[in-house]
């Protein structure tokens, strides 16, 4: 790991702890490497499958291909070859460049380029990574776009709109399914949402 890829630390009030971005890798106004996003992911977080936790999600069998996959994308950042393609500078200010997805489009030439960008990422993965970390890239974008719409929080839509864009952070969310119950909740039947269509005849 690199001395650029070493993790900032700030020390933040009990106030600030839920609008301000965690300690991210200080990536000197660039996005960070596959080996760094390796090496951020390795950090001993908790995941389990199957009721087991997993050690590193680097080596495992159910993750590291997936992981594999993203580094690769993060390195075609920094690839001369498809650089130019993925890639802008930033509207941070910081005198960075950034995955041209995560940065608000401002004209339709913006929205062109942000289109063969997202494209020349899937085609990277053959189209099967379907979260990738530009997935929530349009909805950063309105952070910056229209931080205002925000308020009174429009200062931390902004906050994270650059950190968001300097680093091409990977976001992502889950769904999960409710815990099943043994019978509906009071006042409420139970029924199919898809019912079953009878046979006839």
């Amino acid at each position: 790991m690199t001395t650029t890829a070493k993790l900032r630390r700030t020390t933040i009030t009990a106030s600030e702890a839920m609008s301000t971005p965690k300690p991210t890798i200080d990536t000197s106004a660039r996005p960070i490497t596959g080996e760094e996003y390796i090496e951020s992911v390795r950090d001993g977080r908790e995941v389990y499958l199957y009721g087991d936790r997993v050690k590193d999600v680097t080596t495992h069998p159910a993750f590291r291909n997936s992981v594999r996959m993203t580094a690769r994308l993060y390195d075609a950042l920094h690839d001369p070859k498809t650089r130019d393609i993925l890639t802008c500078p930033t509207d941070t200010g910081n005198g960075g460049y950034t995955m041209r997805f995560f940065r608000t489009a401002r004209s339709a030439n913006d929205l062109v380029a942000d289109r063969d960008a997202i494209a020349a990422w899937a085609r990277l993965t053959y189209g099967w990574m379907g979260r990738s970390p530009d997935y929530k890239a349009s909805f950063l974008g309105t952070l910056g776009a229209n931080a205002d719409f925000y308020a009174p929080f429009q200062d931390n839509a902004r906050r994270w709109y650059r950190e968001s864009q300097e680093k091409v952070l990977y976001w992502n969310h889950a769904i999960i399914h409710p815990p099943r119950r043994s019978k509906p909740p009071a006042g409420r039947s139970r029924r199919r949402i898809c019912p079953r269509r009878r046979r006839t005849g």
